[in-house]
């Protein structure tokens, strides 16, 4: 059975801008360890899936287009140095919007999960911020938290993470050396595995 992880994108794939959004490619700039952590992970058969939040297509900052130009450019980095992104799931709605696909929200986790097939406790979510460990916690998902110097930028009181590191590559090493246990399954070989 195909193993993911899923990934947020800004501070953890590329550098986040802080107070802004990356809305050109010439903004994208990826992070220290990214690359080979995603390598290092497609080597071991575990596949990326993106879940990333950009308020800056809402805000009317960045067109739908040019946020699938940029993920195209990205993801052929990345599968160019080896590594291999499953599916990129974004939400493109202001916060005052209330959607559910908006992390903390689940939506976009779920939404990922009936793509693909997989059991959220069997799966390492890694992110950056507060609303990603606050995801991870919401569907019982292990939260890996990327900080560059080994402290989380904001507070998190309410979900702290399991683990940090200071970059994805770290992180990735982590992963391979932990997998999470598969639980049991009653299905018949062959047939997808039912949702957690």
């Amino acid at each position: 059975m195909e193993r993911f992880v899923l990934l947020d994108r800004d501070g953890v794939i590329n550098r986040r801008i802080v107070g802004g959004y990356v809305t050109a490619w010439e903004e994208f700039q990826f992070l220290p360890g990214a690359l080979e952590g995603l390598a290092l992970l497609a080597r071991r058969g575990v596949s990326a899936l993106i879940i990333s939040n950009q308020a800056c297509v809402g805000k009317g900052l960045l067109a739908p287009e040019m946020l699938q130009q940029i993920t195209r450019l990205f993801v052929k980095q990345i599968e160019d140095r080896g590594g291999r992104i499953g599916g990129v799931y974004y939400c493109p709605h202001r916060p005052e919007e209330g959607c559910g696909c908006r992390k903390p929200k689940p939506g976009l986790l779920f939404h990922a999960q009936m793509a693909h097939g997989f059991r959220f406790s069997e799966t390492y979510l890694i992110g950056d911020s507060p609303s990603d460990m606050a995801t991870a916690r919401a569907v019982g998902c292990p939260g890996l938290l990327i900080a560059e110097d080994g402290v989380a930028r904001e507070p998190m009181p309410m979900a702290p993470p399991e683990w940090v590191f200071p970059d994805l590559a770290e992180a990735a090493r982590f992963i391979i050396a932990h997998p999470l246990p598969s639980e049991p399954s009653e299905e018949s070989a062959g047939q997808k595995v039912p949702l957690a």
